[in-house]
């Protein structure tokens, strides 16, 4: 994959790179009280889309915060979707203990639970798994039209990762990689625990787009 460089030091060469990180630092940490997730959700889909776009200056300005908060609210009801079946899932694990409790027949329940807590495991890791690869491809398609139902298009999402599986294998990786690693960002860089974990998140979106540009460059 091309420009994987380039990914890393985009914001940088931005002016107005630092304005623009202490924002969505701001909307970070308002997101701690369920403020902002939506705004900053649309603001790293608006930086996929000037990937998309090929433009010079992929870091979005932070004016339309209303334009941002439909965006990342329309995306997080994406994803919510595509959680829910892990969700429905874990029902029975609430559920089951209740009942045993109820019934006073706690043995017979602690082993369907055992069962079924085994059974949801098997389910839920290799789901899990599959939704981190494919998401980059999720994204790309909500981000190119703005609708929910292309990002819900499981057949047609499944058909972009056939077509072009080994970049998505390694945008995800790196998405994953350096999510994880921004947890501990205020250790190894001294910069600030919130500053890198927005950095990690401007360097997926940007990966997103680019995966985008290689398919496209592809089907041409």
């Amino acid at each position: 994959m091309k420009d994987l460089g380039r990914a890393f030091s985009f914001p940088f060469k931005d002016p107005n790179w630092i304005g623009k990180f202490l924002v969505g630092v701001v909307f970070m940490l308002l997101s701690i009280f369920l403020v902002g997730i939506f705004v900053l959700v649309g603001y790293f889909i608006q930086i996929t889309q000037r990937v998309m776009r090929q433009e010079a200056l992929p870091l979005p300005e932070w004016g339309d915060i209303g334009g941002k908060l439909v965006l990342g609210f329309k995306f997080c009801v994406v994803y919510f979707l595509y959680l829910l079946p892990v969700f429905l899932l874990m029902i029975p694990l609430i559920v089951l203990p209740l009942l045993a409790e109820i019934s006073g027949d706690e043995d017979v329940f602690a082993l369907v639970t055992l069962v079924y807590s085994f059974a949801y495991t098997l389910v839920v890791i290799p789901y899990s798994l599959a939704l981190t690869v494919l998401i980059p491809i999720i994204i790309y398609r909500f981000a190119e039209r703005e609708k929910i139902s292309d990002a819900l298009d499981l057949a047609a999402v499944i058909r972009e990762f056939k077509h072009n599986w080994q970049n998505t294998v390694i945008v995800a990786l790196i998405a994953v990689a350096i999510q994880s690693f921004a947890g501990v960002g205020m250790i190894v860089f001294f910069v600030g625990l919130f500053f890198t974990i927005m950095y990690a998140y401007v360097v997926s979106a940007y990966l997103t787009g680019a995966l985008y540009l290689e398919r496209k460059a592809d089907v041409v």
